[in-house]
């Protein structure tokens, strides 16, 4: 079974409610993804309200965690705001 990936950087968008998490897998390649945050009312159904993570976005694979990191940028409009103000 493979290892999971490492967690090389990590970025929450200012609103709360979308995650992003560059990855180092163990093959060596690097990849990321986005979770977004949901919520959603069930009460018509007597399950109230229902608050979870979703993924949302995956990358590909790269070779170098600084290609990687360029793309994202790139995708994901909220990441260079966050990541600009670091």
């Amino acid at each position: 079974m493979d290892a999971e990936p490492v967690i090389i950087q990590t970025a929450v968008s200012t609103d709360g409610k979308k995650r992003w998490h560059l990855l180092q897998r163990s093959d060596g390649f690097v990849t990321y993804d986005e979770d977004t945050f949901f919520t959603e009312d069930l009460s018509e159904f007597d399950a109230g309200i229902m608050e979870y993570w979703s993924p949302t976005r995956f990358s590909g694979l790269f070779d170098t965690v600084v290609e990687a990191r360029t793309d994202a940028l790139g995708t994901l409009v909220w990441l260079k705001e966050v990541l600009s103000a670091e």
